[in-house]
């Protein structure tokens, strides 16, 4: 009997082994990059206003994925606004830019050039973006939990000045602050753009008060067929006449936006500013 109960055991064992793939477990694991720690150095030191949180800052960039086997850890190339011919502005330390960015521009002035290595959650974190081609220069693709480094040079801090509240605009109204090169967009084309979307704030001086969108490090760039009905009114319409590389600033009225209806963030009868930057033209 002592016999037959252990040969059943074994029997057990065996079964049990076998269901489970030998007793290895077999589910997929997401491998694991190493992260380097963030570092900041300042290869030139500019002059002015130093930039704080909350000051407009316009600024030139270059990125790279992390190569640690490279002597200045730059490996191939994500992107650019140098080789659009281009700058980017946007409000610094206030949530408008990768966590990164913010970082990294605090304290810079005119003239200020940097280098910053951003581990993934100071940059993209688990976002991905696909290789991509603009204005004939490729760009490599952004994997999950890349560890990036990022090439800035400050052009421009305009601080930001309380001023008397000033009545929003009741038509579109738009800016340009980065032209672009090429054709300009124009009414039935299929565009694609990066933006960040702000409440406005008649206080301030460029109008921008609470961020409630952007999609600045998401895996795509946002696809919009101008004049078509996939976006709010004023956002497609203020589109029109840009051009590849260009930056726009676009005030949009209650009517051309959600009107009465509240979004997520955004209360009924808001009038809201975009900053868009036109990536390509289809």
């Amino acid at each position: 009997m002592k016999a037959m109960l252990q040969f059943i055991a074994a029997a057990v064992c065996v079964a049990v082994l076998t269901a489970c793939g030998g007793g290895g477990d077999k589910t997929p694991t997401t491998p694991v990059v190493v992260q380097p720690a963030y570092k900041l150095t300042e290869t030139a030191t500019g002059t002015g206003r130093a930039a704080a949180a909350g000051d407009l800052v316009t600024f030139k960039y270059v990125g790279y994925l992390y190569d640690s086997t490279k002597s200045d850890f730059k490996g191939a190339k994500i992107e650019s606004s140098v080789d659009l011919g281009s700058t980017y502005t946007a409000t610094v330390g206030v949530g408008a830019m990768l966590a990164g960015w913010d970082q990294s521009l605090l304290g810079m002035q005119a003239g200020t050039k940097r280098t910053a290595i951003l581990p993934a959650n100071l940059a993209y974190g688990a976002n991905t973006r696909e290789a991509q081609t603009i204005n004939g220069i490729a760009y490599a693709a952004i994997t999950a939990n890349a560890p990036l480094v990022y090439d800035f040079e400050m052009v421009f801090v305009s601080p930001q000045v309380i001023i008397p509240n000033q009545p929003a605009p009741t038509v579109l109204t738009t800016t340009d602050l980065v032209v672009g090169t090429g054709t300009a967009v124009v009414n039935g084309q299929t565009v694609t753009v990066r933006y960040t979307g702000w409440l406005y704030d008649g206080t301030r001086s460029n109008f921008k008060g609470a961020s409630f969108d952007n999609n600045q490090s998401a895996t795509t760039p946002l696809t919009v067929a101008v004049g078509g009905t996939g976006t709010i009114t004023g956002f497609n319409t203020g589109i029109i006449g840009m051009k590849v590389g260009g930056t726009r600033t676009v005030i949009i009225p209650p009517a051309l936006g959600y009107g009465a209806v509240a979004q997520t963030n955004i209360p009924a009868n808001s009038t809201l500013v975009f900053d868009i930057t036109l990536i390509s033209i289809q």
